[in-house]
């Protein structure tokens, strides 16, 4: 008794999972598009961390909960100088967001400087 017990919870937490990881790679790539548009358009993001210049690369996608699409991605920033035509140069960011199925929009976003060794930055939603 106890062991199909287990078998049926095991089932439970197998097909529950299933549902919430299957994220196509279409899905993932516009939920980055959607919040690389919200990082370009943050005023805060911009004094803080510079222009986002590039979308280096996806390092993964999901869903932890139902409609929602979780993104981890790594991007440059780049922030003036003092002087006009003067760089301080690139910094490389690791951005952590979840975006809402269903409407599109960013439910949280945080930005991990060098790598995540750096200071966060947190995105006011």
């Amino acid at each position: 008794m106890r062991t199909l017990l287990l078998l049926l919870l095991c089932a439970n937490l197998i097909t529950t999972s299933d549902a919430f990881s299957q994220i196509t790679q279409a899905a993932a790539t516009k939920a980055v598009n959607i919040v690389t548009k919200k990082l370009k358009a943050d005023r805060s993001c911009k004094t803080e961390l510079g222009k986002l210049v590039k979308v280096n690369a996806v390092l993964g996608y999901g869903s932890p909960k139902e409609n929602v699409i979780a993104v981890r991605f790594e991007c440059s920033f780049n922030k003036p100088g003092v002087k006009s035509g003067q760089d301080r140069g690139i910094m490389r960011g690791q951005v952590k967001a979840s975006v809402a199925e269903d409407t599109g929009k960013v439910v949280s976003c945080s930005v991990f400087r060098d790598l995540g060794w750096g200071r966060t930055w947190d995105m006011k939603i």
